[in-house]
């Protein structure tokens, strides 16, 4: 061993609770770099997995009005493996525990029911029936909110008329009936159950 060996044995011994402290450092570094990417794999199987169960769409466009034929010019890109179409709406609902209006954006549910894109998970109740346009699903947090239960009437403003709907489907995880509107971050009304 030489000289300049020795003295570097003896410096490092002579700072070693340093040098320890830096060794638990860089074992902290890797440990947490391993932990985030053991956390990553685990959110992208779980949104994987998730997006193939409930068919999740990879792409979405709005439109205000769009012609039927649009549908199969859709289907017949390549790489498209289904189309769908749904209906969105902004609508008021009258929930009389509630003074201030409830703004809730309705969308349709898929003339394919469960089997078709973006599927909704119901963990009680059913599907609207597609004959009855007034049966509604609607988010777990809205229905705790205005604390509805399963054959729950309710009113909404819809093209301008009240309509009486039925709730059917009061537990869906994907929320089919949202309480924000969508151009806002936060809901209009405070969720008090």
């Amino acid at each position: 061993m030489s000289a300049l060996d020795r003295k570097l044995w003896r410096d490092l011994w002579q700072m070693k609770s340093q040098a320890l402290a830096i060794a638990l450092v860089v074992m902290c570094g890797v440990g947490t770099y391993i932990m985030f990417l053991t956390t990553l794999g685990a959110l992208r199987v779980t949104q994987d997995s998730y997006y193939r169960d409930y068919r999740f769409a990879e792409v979405f466009a709005s439109l205000k009005r769009a012609p039927q034929p649009l549908l199969q010019r859709l289907q017949d890109i390549a790489g498209v493996d289904q189309v769908e179409t749904r209906v969105l709406a902004q609508v008021r609902v009258d929930m009389p525990a509630f003074a201030e209006p409830v703004t809730a954006l309705m969308v349709s549910v898929s003339d394919s029911g469960r089997h078709g894109l973006n599927a909704l998970h119901l963990s009680a109740g059913r599907l609207p029936a597609p004959e009855r346009p007034d049966e509604v699903a609607v988010s777990t947090a809205f229905a705790q909110a205005h604390a509805l239960q399963l054959g729950d009437r309710f009113y909404a403003i819809l093209n301008g008329r009240r309509q009486a709907l039925t709730l059917v489907g009061p537990r869906c995880r994907r929320s089919s009936f949202s309480r924000c509107a969508p151009v806002r971050y936060f809901p209009i009304t405070s969720a008090t159950a």
